[in-house]
């Protein structure tokens, strides 16, 4: 019954990825363009207002926010030990983390809680996504955009160039202050958002049509594996300093954090044009890979 249910949210990902591996390969459409609207425009509308109509529980805020935070630093500090030992350039260590360091916890892992947990767990894992939406357009953003040419001064800046990160920002402000958005400005809002998911994986299938994978294989095995066991392994052994490792809470922040990469990565090497064929063949193989994964997560909590 659970795989099925899994089936039911993952295969829509593959069948508009598909549509878009078709549109790139035979059609030879330009990804840019693409990025450039799901950046300014569709990315930045769907956190706007994913944010200020959510139930999100500010009390609990802080403690999930630093468990968010510290479990990406830690990453963050592994892969740099990595790089070091493999002698990867600035590009393929900013590329792996891109695809490894940034679960899907929002239109992929709220589903998967619903299904396993309930409205309580959906709710923690709310709080989950926004913490990660907020990593991936600052930090990610810097990843991105850094490079061989390109120094932190200038990566850093780039942060706040990226229309998503000050809207992620507005609406926490909105929420905290409990202002409510006119339905005038609301409405126009949610129609944009709703086209950034279709549009970013779109995107993916586009980019996966223009890969070489032989070439790409050995990136996409790792990010893969440091994605979907590396990744939620630090999360388990660190929950237990912010819940009892039996509580509803540290189940929700560990199945949330063993999610596969988030599509928006593809959209953020696109737009800096790192690697991007890697990062969206990365992204892929995690969703397809983590039918396996998230099934015997959920088994074994």
């Amino acid at each position: 019954m659970f795989l099925i249910d899994l089936l039911n949210i993952v295969f829509p990902v593959f069948f508009i990825i598909l549509i878009g591996f078709i549109v790139g390969r035979y059609l030879g459409v330009n990804p840019k363009p693409v990025s450039d609207l799901c950046i300014y425009v569709f990315s930045p509308a769907l956190f706007f207002y994913s944010v200020t109509t959510s139930s999100l529980n500010f009390s609990d805020l802080g403690k999930i926010a630093l468990f968010g935070v510290s479990l990406f630093v830690l990453f963050a500090v592994l892969m740099n030990l990595i790089s070091f030992f493999f002698k990867w350039g600035p590009s393929y260590k900013n590329a792996m983390m891109l695809a490894s360091a940034f679960p899907n916890a929002g239109n992929y892992g709220l589903p998967i809680l619903m299904f396993a947990f309930g409205e309580t767990g959906v709710t923690i894992g709310i709080i989950f996504a926004v913490i990660q939406s907020l990593l991936m357009n600052s930090a990610g953003i810097y990843y991105a955009s850094r490079n061989e040419e390109t120094g932190f001064s200038q990566a850093f800046s780039n942060i706040f160039k990226m229309p998503a990160f000050v809207a992620i920002l507005l609406a926490i402000f909105l929420k905290l202050a409990a202002i409510q958005v006119p339905s005038a400005l609301s409405n126009p809002i949610e129609l944009l958002g709703n086209a950034a998911i279709p549009a970013l994986l779109t995107l993916l299938g586009i980019n996966l049509s223009n890969i070489n994978v032989k070439s790409a294989m050995s990136f996409i095995t790792m990010a893969t594996t440091f994605k979907l066991i590396v990744y939620p392994a630090i999360a388990f052994l660190i929950i237990g300093f912010f819940y009892p490792l039996d509580s509803l809470w540290a189940k929700v922040l560990i199945l949330s954090s063993a999610t596969p990469t988030a599509a928006t990565t593809t959209l953020l090497a696109t737009k800096f044009e790192l690697k991007s064929e890697y990062v969206s063949s990365a992204m892929f193989v995690s969703t397809v890979a983590s039918l396996a994964t998230i099934s015997f997560l959920l088994f074994m909590i």
